[in-house]
């Protein structure tokens, strides 16, 4: 039965806008196409993208779906079909959770979900994972980052004092964002590993405790060690979890393995109290004694890893983080490298990787606006308009119109794109182009290269322009469009 037949009304009030019933009848559209409401089981979106779980990938039609208009590409991965939408993509997801909960769709039941992890491939659940923790977490951590580097401009054109109150309050504001990342992050995977996002929030505010952070402190003022010992046995190292992900990370999927444990001990007329409690108690004792040092040292290991990458070959692996940075994108994976990227701020104040996302950003600009110099004259206006428009954005930092809408129909400037960002990409760690702060990956993200001085703004400027230009000779000279 198709969606319009199987749920009546939706989107036939009266009183909704003409814009309203357009966005439903998109949806609606959409839903037809991924095989009926009853089809999909979970949906999320990152910055551009809604990522829809199915039960049944055969039903879906990836050729309906791209004809939807407003729809700008589709990409099956990481068990999840992903729906690219552009900076609308919230409005679509509201929309569409609407039409959901209307519709009394849910998301899977735990039985559901540990029969998809059985049948799905492990790269593909950890990608799925990542993206969903770190993807609705990036506007915040952005805007935050680019307030810092917005302030790094300024005080370094004088501008404004570094000792005024208005710098101290807008850099404390800023900072405070990202030293409570642990709860951030830790609210999203709540979400991917279906906990309660609450109780979520109170284990990461455990390990953000002032309190035990005054004590550690304290115990180091007068020993080497800062360590509790709880209820005579249990071992706490106390240590600083502010800006740690991966501890927190591991802390929300201890949660979602005790919670239900203890719920089935607790007995029926006890557990809004019990479960609750027992949930936060144990899981913030075992993080804080088990879970929250690990995590330490597994972030210590991977910050020991890229920097062992770079100290070996920094000009290689520039090249390759560059080469594949366009790829990552395409397939949905490209939030795999923001965890990277915070855990090397934690560890070590700075980031050589996302100057590099910058740079792929602006060589698939390069290639897609040099694929509208070459078809200006032979495709019509609207066509050509629609690409133009592309490129722009993907100089603004949103690349996925530029890449579903243009390179994928042209593979040969898909590699032309990669190549001056691998190119570019070796050239700027070779040389240290670096930030401190998380920031979007858009030419507006430039003032914040000031904060490590300005030779390294300058660095910076002359990598976005020479990859954007790199990128745009390359596509003019060898790609032919009547070939593609």
């Amino acid at each position: 039965m198709q969606i319009s037949e199987s749920m009546g009304g939706f989107g036939k009030k009266t009183s909704a806008s003409s814009k309203q019933n357009a966005m439903t009848d998109k949806l609606l559209q959409m839903i037809d196409a991924l095989g009926g409401i009853s089809n999909i089981t979970d949906a999320t979106h990152c910055m551009t993208r809604l990522r829809l779980k199915i039960s049944d990938q055969s039903l879906a039609s990836e050729e309906t779906l791209k004809a939807i208009k407003g729809v700008q590409g589709v990409v099956f991965a990481q068990g999840q079909i992903q729906i690219i939408i552009g900076v609308d993509v919230e409005t679509w997801h509201k929309a569409l959770q609407v039409i959901m909960n209307d519709s009394g769709t849910v998301a899977t039941n735990d039985e559901d979900k540990a029969k998809d992890k059985n049948d799905g491939k492990l790269f593909q659940n950890v990608m799925r994972i990542v993206a969903g923790i770190f993807g609705p977490v990036v506007p915040a951590i952005a805007g935050a980052g680019m307030l810092m580097g917005l302030l790094s401009g300024l005080i370094a054109t004088n501008v404004i004092s570094e000792t005024s109150d208005t710098v101290y309050f807008f850099r404390s504001i800023s900072v405070a964002v990202f030293f409570f990342l642990p709860m951030l992050v830790s609210f999203s995977a709540a979400k991917m590993f279906r906990v309660n996002e609450y109780i979520a929030l109170a284990v990461a505010a455990a390990m953000l405790s002032p309190q035990l952070a005054d004590k550690a402190a304290a115990l180091k003022a007068v020993s080497d060690a800062a360590e509790l010992t709880v209820l005579g046995v249990v071992p706490i190292e106390l240590m600083n979890y502010g800006g740690a992900i991966v501890p927190a990370i591991l802390a929300v999927w201890l949660l979602s393995k005790v919670t239900p444990l203890v719920d089935s001990i607790v007995p029926t007329v006890a557990k809004p109290v019990f479960t609750p409690l027992l949930a936060f108690a144990v899981t913030a004792t075992a993080t804080l004694s088990v879970v929250g040092p690990l995590g330490m040292w597994l972030s210590n290991g991977a910050g020991w890893v890229v920097s062992a990458l770079l100290e070996i070959s920094p000009t290689l692996t520039g090249f390759v983080f560059g080469l594949t940075r366009p790829i990552t994108i395409v397939f949905g994976i490209h939030h795999s490298m923001t965890p990277i990227s915070l855990n090397n701020f934690a560890l070590y104040g700075k980031d050589l990787l996302m100057p590099i996302m910058c740079l792929g950003n602006l060589a698939i600009a390069g290639a897609t606006l040099a694929i509208w110099y070459k078809q200006r004259k032979t495709v019509s206006k609207e066509q050509s308009s629609i690409t133009a428009g592309s490129g722009v954005t993907a100089i603004l930092g949103i690349t996925e119109p530029a890449l579903f809408g243009v390179l994928t129909k042209y593979t040969k400037a898909m590699f032309t794109a990669s190549l001056a960002a691998g190119v570019f990409g070796a050239i700027s760690v070779t040389l240290d182009t670096h930030l401190t702060s998380y920031i979007l990956s858009s030419v507006f993200s430039l003032p914040a290269y000031l904060s490590a001085g300005t030779q390294n703004f300058i660095q910076a400027l002359l990598g976005v322009c020479g990859v954007f230009v790199l990128s745009f000779v390359l596509t003019t000279l060898f790609v032919k469009l009547d070939e593609e």
